[in-house]
């Protein structure tokens, strides 16, 4: 674990975007020292390094590392998101990665032969983690990120932009401003719509429930488009609006939890729920 750490550490695009690795490793230090495990001397080493650079303005840059199998090439996984450390910021949300976010991104490399060769559309991308992944390790023919927020679509041009000199898009790729309440918006699919619809924890404000409902009835008319869409049960009386606002539009769904211990990069603290929306899926009750 301590080379794979120090690795880690040393990886070009890890070092290049520094403030939220100081404060991992930081954390890191405090917990081997609470549960009473030493750091070799190249990781006390590395941690000294990090700490003494005392920058504290942003912007700040988490570094996921989504692939299970860990190798030689794990500093190769490294995928670099600017985020706020807000959880609102600029008027959104979209500005932090949620854990029906990372869960996603998980599933996308679980899951890479569903996504293979199709054209997929992200709804309320955020900062990208998952749709970069995607692009980067599942072969999809073509992924569209999407959001209504300029803020948001500033911040994830900038992040495919970072992560694209470290990794291969193996697919066409296109950012798209799209608001769920402008239905003009989604004639710009009237010619060609989806293979995949996938969305992460979108469902936080019900009073954007109806909008999403209908743009999810738009894709499903085609008896071709599959919806996936995961969801953090935070407030069970949403999740319960959600559902039934799915129904009210007609659209039938079914639920499943998302297993404990999925991921090794996923904290599960609240159960996270994948609702499959197709149109000749059988109604979940």
């Amino acid at each position: 674990m301590d080379i794979t750490m120090v690795d880690c550490l040393n990886s070009n695009m890890v070092r290049q975007f520094m403030c939220a690795t100081q404060l991992a490793a930081i954390n890191f230090k405090v917990k081997m020292e609470n549960s009473g495990d030493e750091l070799c001397d190249e990781l006390y080493l590395k941690y000294v390094q990090l700490i003494q650079n005392e920058s504290n303005e942003g912007p700040f840059y988490k570094h996921y590392i989504l692939d299970n199998n860990i190798s030689n090439k794990l500093t190769e996984s490294v995928i670099t998101i600017q985020e706020s450390t807000s959880i609102v910021s600029q008027g959104t949300t979209g500005l932090c990665t949620w854990q029906a976010g990372i869960a996603l991104s998980c599933w996308c490399l679980k899951n890479q032969d569903i996504l293979k060769g199709k054209f997929i559309l992200e709804l309320g991308c955020g900062t990208g983690l998952s749709g970069i992944s995607a692009c980067i390790n599942c072969s999809p023919s073509e992924y569209w990120f999407t959001d209504c927020h300029s803020a948001v679509l500033n911040t994830l041009q900038h992040n495919i932009q970072i992560n694209a000199t470290h990794h291969k898009f193996n697919c066409k790729f296109d950012v798209v401003k799209l608001s769920w309440n402008d239905i003009e918006d989604l004639k710009m699919f009237e010619e060609k719509k989806p293979d995949l619809v996938l969305a992460a924890d979108v469902i936080f404000d019900d009073t954007m429930f109806e909008p999403l409902c209908s743009s999810l009835r738009y894709f499903t008319t085609n008896n071709t488009t599959e919806i996936i869409l995961f969801c953090t049960l935070r407030n069970s009386e949403t999740y319960i609006k959600f559902l039934a606002t799915l129904k009210k539009y007609d659209l039938q769904f079914t639920q499943s939890v998302l297993p404990e211990n999925y991921s090794i990069v996923l904290q599960q603290d609240c159960p996270i729920y994948i609702i499959n929306v197709k149109q000749n899926a059988v109604m979940s009750k």
